[in-house]
C-alpha cells in the first residue's frame, strides 16, 4: 500500500524525521494498485448506472492525482499507458518524490509531474476542480485525525463537479484481532535503533520470545513476510497514529466535502445478489443511511480492507438504457491463459459457481487479446452482462481501454530497472493501460501474456 505523509514533522530515538508520526526514513515499496486503474472505476462507475469522470469517450483527455504518491511509481506506469491523461503524485516524502520524478524524467515521460507537499499545503498550492481522478492508497487509516481531514478536504478541492476519489484503506471489524498485535509490535520497536526493517524485525523477534500471542497471528504475519518485500511491514505496522476506521465514519466525513459515496472499486462486491446472503441484503434493504449500511455490510462480511469510490457533487446517473450499452461496448481482457480459468468465485455469501455458455463465450472471445464486450457472438445482451459481472468478480477478467499508441513504454520499462525497482514492482504497460502481473520486471511479459494483454 503506497502511503502518503501529511502534517508535523517529528523526531524519535535512533530514527530519522517522521511525518504526523509516520514511518520517513526508509522509501515504501513500489506497488501498483489495479483498483485505481482509470478502465477499472469506469467499468464498475457504469456498472453502477453513474456516468464515468471521462464521459463516454474513454480514450479523452483526463486528470488523475495521487495523494501520498509514495515514489509514484503506480502512477507512472498508469501515465505511460495512458498519454493522453495528465498525472500528478502529491507526497511529503522528499525522497519518494525524487525518486519518482527522476524515472519519470529518465522514462521521457511528457504527461507526468510530482510535488513535494503536505497535505494541507497541497490545497492551497493547487488549483481548485482540476481533476477527474483522485487516488489515495493505504493513508487515511495511517496519519492522524486531523491529516485524515486534510486528505479529504484536498480531494475535494481537486476533484471537478462528477469526478471520483478512489480511496484505499484498512477497515474494522476485520482488523480487530490483529489491532493488539500491532500496538505491541509499535511498543516494542518505539526504542529501539537501527533502519525501520531491524526495528521492526528485532520487535517482532521480542514478541515472538514473549509468546503473547496464539499460532493464529504467527501464521498470518509469517506468511505475509512470505509475500510481501522486507521494508512494507514497517511501514504498516510501526506508525505512531496506526488506526483502521469504521466504514461509517469515513462516508460521513466524505459527505461533509460533497463527496458521495458510489460503491467500491474492488470487483468483489459488485453485484449484492452475489456477493451478500439474502438475509444481509434484507437488513441492508431496511437501513436508510448510507454510513450505517456501509458499516453494517462490513459487519456482516468482516471486511478488513476497503477501497471505496466518492463522486463530487450531483452524480450523475446513466438511463437503464446508456447504461447497458455502454457496459456492451466496454473493454475486457483474460487475466489467464485460455484453459486456466475456474469459473466460481468465493464470496462472502459463499462459493458462487457460473460454468455457462456464455461464460465460455466471453474468454474464448478474449483468448487472443482484448475485446468489446459486444463483439461476442450468439447470445443476447442479458446473459453476456450476467457472465461479465460473475468473471470480473471472480478476478477472471479486468476492465482495460481501447488500444492506444504508448511510446515511452520501454524507456520508462528501462527507467524503473536502472533505478532497481523493477525486481519488486507488480504492474505492467500495455497498449490498453496500466495492468497487475505477479511481482517482477514490468518489461518482461512473456509472448502470451503480449498477446492476451493486447500489448
Amino acid at each position: 500500500m503506497a502511503k502518503a505523509r501529511g502534517g508535523t514533522t517529528t523526531a524519535g530515538p535512533g530514527h530519522l524525521d517522521a511525518l504526523d508520526g509516520y514511518v520517513a526514513d526508509s522509501l515504501y515499496p513500489s506497488s501498483f494498485h489495479a483498483a485505481f486503474a482509470p478502465p477499472n472505476i469506469d467499468a464498475i462507475l457504469t456498472h453502477g448506472g453513474i456516468a464515468s469522470p471521462r464521459g463516454a469517450a474513454p480514450r479523452g483527455p483526463f486528470t488523475m492525482v495521487d495523494i501520498g504518491c509514495g515514489d509514484g511509481i503506480g502512477l507512472i506506469l498508469n501515465a505511460a499507458a495512458h498519454p493522453e491523461g495528465h498525472f500528478i503524485g502529491i507526497d511529503g516524502n522528499p525522497a519518494h518524490i525524487e525518486l519518482g520524478a527522476s524515472i519519470a524524467a529518465a522514462g521521457g515521460l511528457p504527461n507526468i509531474r510530482f510535488e513535494h507537499a503536505c497535505f494541507d499545503a497541497a490545497r492551497g498550492a493547487l488549483h481548485a476542480a482540476t481533476a477527474d481522478y483522485v487516488q489515495c492508497q493505504g493513508v487515511l487509516a495511517w496519519v492522524s485525525e486531523a491529516n485524515r481531514g486534510h486528505v479529504l478536504d484536498l480531494a475535494g478541492h481537486l476533484l471537478k463537479p462528477g469526478g471520483v476519489l478512489a480511496i484505499g484503506y484498512n477497515c474494522l471489524p476485520g482488523w480487530t484481532p490483529i489491532m493488539a498485535f500491532q500496538q505491541m509490535v509499535r511498543a516494542l520497536a518505539a526504542d529501539r535503533r537501527g533502519t525501520p526493517v531491524e526495528r521492526f524485525e528485532g520487535a517482532l523477534a521480542a514478541l515472538r520470545a514473549a509468546d503473547v500471542f496464539g499460532r493464529e497471528h504467527w501464521e498470518w504475519i509469517d506468511g505475509l513476510r512470505a509475500r510481501f518485500p522486507a521494508d512494507y511491514f514497517a511501514h504498516e505496522y510501526l506508525n505512531e497514529n496506526w488506526c483502521p476506521l469504521w466504514a461509517g465514519d469515513v462516508v460521513t466525513a466524505a459527505a461533509a466535502r460533497a463527496l458521495a459515496c458510489a460503491g467500491q472499486a474492488r470487483p468483489y462486491r459488485l453485484r449484492p445478489d452475489l456477493a451478500l446472503k439474502a438475509a444481509w441484503r434484507r437488513s441492508l434493504d431496511a437501513i436508510e443511511s448510507a454510513a450505517a449500511r456501509e458499516t453494517a455490510t462490513d459487519l456482516f462480511t468482516g471486511n478488513w480492507f476497503r477501497t471505496d469510490l466518492y463522486v463530487k457533487g450531483a452524480v450523475r446517473r446513466l438511463t437503464a438504457k446508456a447504461r447497458d450499452e455502454a457496459r456492451m461496448s466496454g473493454w475486457w481482457a483474460a487475466t489467464k491463459p485460455a484453459g486456466e480459468a475456474r469459473f466460481e468465485a468465493r464470496t462472502a455469501a459463499g462459493t458462487m459457481g457460473f460454468d455457462n455458455a456464455a461464460a465460455h463465450a466471453i474468454l474464448a472471445t478474449l483468448a487472443d487479446g482484448p475485446q468489446p464486450l459486444s463483439v461476442v457472438q450468439g447470445l443476447g445482451s442479458a446473459d453476456l452482462l450476467n457472465a461479465i459481472d460473475a468473471l470480473f468478480m471472480a478476478g477472471e477478467v479486468i476492465a482495460v481501454d481501447p488500444p492506444a499508441s504508448v511510446p515511452h513504454a520501454s524507456a520508462v520499462n528501462a527507467a524503473i530497472q536502472a533505478a532497481g525497482v523493477g525486481a519488486t514492482i507488480n504492474g505492467a504497460i500495455t497498449r490498453h493501460g496500466a495492468i497487475e502481473i505477479v511481482r517482477g520486471s514490468p518489461s518482461t511479459l512473456t509472448d502470451e501474456q503480449s498477446r492476451r494483454l493486447g500489448f
